[in-house]
């Protein structure tokens, strides 16, 4: 399920239990917009190194005496094992009255890769014959566009009492590189330099109080490498931040090797088929972007590509850091 689908169901009625995976922001905003509309009277949170299952099942097993509701929400990057979900679901089949919320998120070490795949392993095992289908949702979030983002932005600026125009709150999201959870967290900062009288926020406002300091991912490098833009203040960005090279390689690879099946599929059947050729079906947009990218190399100049970076790759193995710059200005060339 996605996001799309998620906010139809919410207009009608709330999921007892709930795998949120993906997008950080978006899965902790969904989870507290379920936990709102699921209205129960107790609420318990795990945070990550918290969880214990015996402890959660005891809450999840817990029975209604008068009448009272239990939610359990659990935050955590590490993958669940398939024992504890089917645990957890037997305790909740059997106490109609409580419900779980899991807001999984990416741990630090983790690929984008590894962390999709964990993902898909893990919403398998939501399946329980004496749970109704529509109580049990697993949804995955992509990054918000621009527009979702600014939603977002107007509805937290309303929140505040702000008085702000969408250039202003467009401005603010700019300088965080459209990083949703820090804008908003930027917006915070006016409630008390506006005043009581609340007037409207102006630029030099904004100038005075913001600071860009989002950083960018591997992802946006690999969007911005396609668009043929400049990388080099992204890419020493990214640097700064420490990041795992031989990580941030694979990364890279793995959304090259996406282009290649792109690229393959539409050469065979003439249009691009994102369910056949990734196993699930991203929005819209994402398989747009993709259909259109893959096809600015030939199939040699992909080639090309792989063995860049498996050069690449050798070298930082090697201890020769930071050698990307020549590698991705090549790739960047090749583009049509």
């Amino acid at each position: 399920m996605y996001k799309s689908q998620l906010d139809t169901l919410l207009k009608q009625s709330a999921p007892r239990i709930s795998f949120l995976y993906g997008d950080s922001f978006l899965v902790g905003y969904y989870s507290r917009k379920i936990a709102h509309c699921l209205k129960s009277e107790e609420k318990t949170t795990f945070y990550f190194d918290e969880y214990n299952a015996n402890n959660i099942n005891a809450l999840l097993s817990q029975g209604s005496l008068f009448g009272s509701s239990s939610l359990v929400v659990l935050k955590i990057n590490h993958k669940l094992n398939k024992a504890d979900i089917e645990l957890f679901l037997t305790s909740l089949s059997h106490n109609t009255q409580n419900a779980l919320i899991i807001e999984y998120y990416q741990a630090s070490n983790k690929s984008d890769g590894d962390y999709v795949r964990d993902c898909k392993i893990c919403a398998g095992y939501f399946k329980n014959p004496k749970i109704p289908k529509d109580s049990i949702v697993e949804v995955r979030f992509f990054p918000p566009k621009i527009d979702e983002c600014m939603g977002f932005m107007r509805e937290r600026s309303k929140e505040l009492g702000l008085i702000a125009d969408d250039k202003i709150l467009g401005y603010i999201l700019g300088l965080q590189n459209n990083d949703i959870a820090l804008s908003l967290n930027e917006l915070e900062k006016f409630v008390i330099f506006t005043g009581a009288e609340r007037r409207p926020i102006e630029p030099n406002d904004v100038n005075l109080l913001c600071d860009g300091i989002a950083s960018f991912s591997v992802e946006e490098l690999c969007h911005t490498l396609m668009e043929k833009k400049p990388i080099i203040k992204m890419l020493n960005t990214i640097y700064e931040e420490g990041i795992n090279e031989i990580m941030m390689i694979g990364e890279i690879q793995r959304f090259f090797y996406q282009l290649f099946l792109f690229f393959a599929f539409i050469k065979i059947k003439g249009r691009p088929d994102a369910k056949e050729i990734l196993g699930f079906s991203p929005p819209a947009h994402i398989i747009e972007r993709l259909s259109r990218y893959c096809i600015r190399f030939k199939e040699t100049q992909y080639i090309a590509i792989f063995e860049l970076l498996s050069a690449w790759r050798y070298e930082v193995s090697k201890g020769k850091s930071k050698q990307s710059m020549s590698t991705l200005i090549k790739i960047q060339e090749m583009i049509r």
